[in-house]
């Protein structure tokens, strides 16, 4: 998903494209109305990656383009990544995916991941964003993975009806607290990171989209699952969201070039 970054996509589209798998990897490409050369990059990386798949076309938001690459979507995982998050690793893929078989019946659902979030080799405050050791257990507690760690079966993602469009800034978190609540999704807990993400984004900017996003989560949480349950949840979740920062140098991860 893309909207003017021509800073960074290069940087996306190489981490995808340099993967090193056995398995065919489709890279879609959601951009809703760059003017700034993002697309010229986008068809640049078409030209020498057959599984580049483009649409072009405005949209009303992150979320509405991600629904969007899902009904594109053939595989059978999804992985979200914006265009300032990159893999880590040439490997990443192919680590995450290892010992499965395509379309197997013991498949788990989710395949969950841990990823870096700051300005890779800087010194300052950066997040550590890991999958709680519970999460697969404690199914109501309110835990959450990182989305850009987050392999999801594209079955899953169309049972639970992709993502809601009115939660503007924490769609993925209500998602994944709707698949656990409605699909008791079996998961597998990767210990690896698989992506970075860059500083920025809508609901990384600060207490005030921190406090938007939490109330977001609140109100679709209160009326399935009552209002004493529901703050409980968001609690954890603010919780989990501090035991994430760290002080001091963030990892050097880089996306690669041959």
């Amino acid at each position: 998903m893309s909207f003017n970054a021509v800073a960074t996509i290069e940087g996306t589209l190489a981490s995808v494209a340099l993967q090193a798998t056995d398995f065919p990897v489709e890279h879609i490409c959601i951009d809703g109305g760059s003017t700034d050369g993002t697309r010229t990059i986008i068809d640049r990386w078409a030209g020498r990656n057959t599984q580049i798949v483009r649409l072009y076309e405005p949209d009303s938001g992150i979320f509405d383009a991600m629904n969007k690459g899902l009904r594109l979507a053939r595989g059978e995982y999804l992985l979200f990544l914006n265009a300032d998050d990159f893999l880590v690793a040439r490997d990443t893929l192919a680590r995450a995916m290892s010992g499965l078989s395509l379309d197997a019946a013991g498949n788990p659902d989710l395949i969950l991941g841990d990823a870096v979030m700051g300005d890779p080799g800087r010194m300052g405050l950066w997040r550590h964003r890991r999958v709680p050791r519970l999460i697969g257990s404690a199914r109501s507690l309110g835990l959450y993975p990182v989305h850009q760690g987050q392999f999801s079966k594209r079955t899953l993602l169309q049972a639970v009806g992709g993502f809601d469009c009115k939660a503007r800034l924490s769609s993925d978190v209500v998602q994944f607290y709707d698949l656990q609540h409605g699909f008791q999704p079996t998961i597998h807990r990767l210990a690896l990171d698989v992506a970075c993400m860059q500083p920025g984004g809508s609901a990384n900017e600060g207490l005030r989209a921190m406090r938007q996003g939490t109330v977001e989560i609140y109100r679709h949480l209160a009326p399935k699952v009552g209002t004493l349950k529901a703050t409980g949840m968001v609690l954890v979740k603010t919780l989990q969201s501090l035991s994430e920062l760290r002080i001091g140098r963030c990892p050097h991860c880089r996306w690669f070039v041959e």
